[in-house]
């Protein structure tokens, strides 16, 4: 027979501490999408059976990409998706985004090129301004730095190649990936970019200062200049 204590404890309190031991155990695959974010709930929000609201948040937004992606305004109307819950999806967005650039830092880009695209595909390809971003590289392709050049309207970000070389000279650089994104969905190059390119392109060899690439990324998309050899 329970006792009285057993009997008043809330349901969901061993749930938790179950959910939390599964994933601890099988890792992020261990959990289906709803728990993924109930058990992103427990962290912020105490003593509260929030399944239903993490159900709610799945059935709206699909997947957990679609959870992180989603508009503030939008997540807020479920329940428990308040200033915290919020906060805390931010914070693992930019963790997530910060330990997926560290990563391509260690090796050179040559190698890590693919890991490179997918933290900038994640960090810009679903913006609605455009951003120009260079990266200096020392000698054995490695970064030295990450600089975000210009923002822009929509359809362009203005991009001045006196500017980019002057920052990658500081830098020390000995070669440079350039990136920028299309908020229109469209990764290919346009004629404006190519133009853009080589822009830079000609001075920078007169300075010993190769492009490694020209990357443009779109939604989960990207374009490489060097892979479409128009560099």
């Amino acid at each position: 027979m329970k006792n009285k204590k057993e009997i008043s404890k809330p349901h969901y309190i061993d749930h938790r501490t179950r959910l939390r031991n599964r994933f601890l155990k099988q890792g992020i695959n261990g959990l289906q999408p709803y728990e993924i974010i109930e058990l992103f709930l427990t962290f912020v929000i105490p003593q509260r059976d929030v399944k239903p609201a993490a159900k709610q948040a799945i059935d709206k937004f699909k997947t957990i990409k679609g959870f992180f992606d989603a508009d503030e305004k939008e997540l807020s109307k479920i329940p428990y998706f308040k200033d915290k819950a919020i906060t805390l999806r931010q914070f693992i967005k930019e963790v997530a985004l910060l330990y997926r650039k560290q990563q391509a830092e260690q090796i050179s880009v040559s190698v890590s090129k693919d890991d490179l695209i997918s933290y900038y595909k994640n960090k810009l390809g679903y913006k609605k301004e455009e951003e120009f971003w260079m990266i200096s590289l020392d000698s054995k392709q490695a970064i030295i730095k990450e600089n975000l050049i210009s923002k822009g309207l929509t359809d362009k970000a203005p991009v001045y190649p006196r500017s980019i070389l002057e920052k990658a000279m500081n830098d020390g650089a000995s070669s440079i990936l350039l990136l920028h994104n299309h908020p229109n969905g469209e990764p290919q190059a346009s004629e404006q970019d190519i133009t853009i390119t080589k822009a830079i392109d000609i001075p920078a060899r007169i300075l010993n200062i190769k492009i490694f690439d020209h990357v443009i990324v779109a939604g989960d998309n990207y374009f490489s200049f060097r892979e479409n050899k128009v560099l």
